[in-house]
């Protein structure tokens, strides 16, 4: 027969557990939103990332018109634009995050968002940026053998800028 000091024990350590790991997910969200990031951005992000492992298939939508196996995204993640599910291999999910003619303002989300990645994802994943000329840079992250993530930011047509979020699936 236990005692009821050991069960006190017990549920104070559970307890202490699950309230380090909520205050976690919290304080990674709240760094998020520090760097200018909706508080939404840590969670939606998580979610795609946890659907990478089954090719985003739980996050189809209808079938993009004039595309070939293409989706529309139905996870959107806040402050951005459409998203749209990619069936090759590997498989792939990409949220527009800035469509527009002012430089400052994607230059604005590409940074929020690499910042944001790196406070919402765990601290083994790495980052690593390319800048291949003027208006074009990527940032690509990584985390082992599961998916890697990339921002996208381009100049697509004199003034027009595009920035977007790339999750790949690790490849089958």
């Amino acid at each position: 027969m236990r005692s009821s000091g050991t069960a006190s024990i017990r549920v104070a350590v559970l307890t202490a557990a699950l309230a380090a790991r909520a205050w976690a997910g919290e304080s990674d969200t709240l760094r998020a939103a520090d760097a200018g990031l909706s508080p939404g951005f840590c969670p939606a992000l998580r979610t795609l990332v946890d659907a990478a492992g089954s090719g985003f298939t739980a996050l189809r939508g209808t079938p993009r018109v004039g595309g070939e196996n293409m989706w529309e995204g139905t996870k959107r993640l806040p402050g951005g634009g459409g998203c749209v599910v990619y069936g090759g291999n590997p498989p792939a999910y990409a949220c527009t995050l800035y469509a527009g003619d002012v430089e400052e303002n994607a230059d604005g989300a590409y940074d929020r968002t690499v910042s944001g990645l790196k406070d919402c994802l765990p601290g083994a994943w790495t980052t690593t940026q390319k800048v291949d000329g003027v208006h074009a840079r990527t940032t690509t992250v990584t985390g082992g053998t599961g998916p890697s993530l990339r921002v996208v930011s381009r100049d697509v047509s004199g003034d027009a800028y595009l920035v977007e979020l790339w999750v790949d699936a690790p490849r089958r």
